[in-house]
């Protein structure tokens, strides 16, 4: 029975981790922490400008932030552009008409304190409580994403 606990332990104890805390700025210079967004549903987006796949998922997120905006997802977008590459960050958030907050100077290690590792991009949805309830390494896709969402949304929104 103790094998049994400790292997549903191993499969499922990571997935409804808390969050560790994030602090960084956006592209005004305006202060965003993870702690800001408790009661409501997030989903943070690690991302470069220089990657490809990144390109191709962003529409996804742009899509997931007008769609359930009203019902209580933030759409975070936490950039690992380093100083040779950050003067494109504006340009990249316009050219995907990102209206959600674009964070700067997120880095590989902090990635790794949310378990995705170095793979960019990644994401990881957070329950209303700033717990981790999934992990996307590599690029996200839309139908996987909009059920997660719509799953996240529901229990958010059926309890008192």
């Amino acid at each position: 029975m103790m094998r049994y606990l400790l292997a549903l332990t191993l499969l499922f104890g990571t997935a409804f981790a808390q969050a560790p805390e994030l602090v960084l700025k956006d592209t005004q210079g305006a202060v965003h922490t993870l702690s800001d967004y408790r009661g409501k549903v997030v989903l943070l987006n690690f991302w470069a400008t220089w990657c490809t796949p990144c390109k191709r998922e962003m529409p996804i997120f742009v899509e997931a932030d007008k769609r359930y905006r009203d019902q209580g997802l933030i759409v975070l977008a936490a950039s690992l552009d380093d100083a040779t590459t950050r003067m494109h960050v504006p340009r990249f958030a316009h050219a995907h008409h990102m209206t959600f907050p674009v964070l700067v100077d997120a880095t590989v290690e902090m990635m790794k304190h949310f378990g995705l590792g170095d793979t960019v991009p990644s994401t990881v949805l957070l329950d209303e409580q700033g717990n981790i309830v999934d992990r996307i390494v590599g690029q996200a896709h839309k139908k996987a994403l909009t059920s997660q969402i719509d799953e996240l949304l529901t229990k958010k929104q059926s309890r008192p």
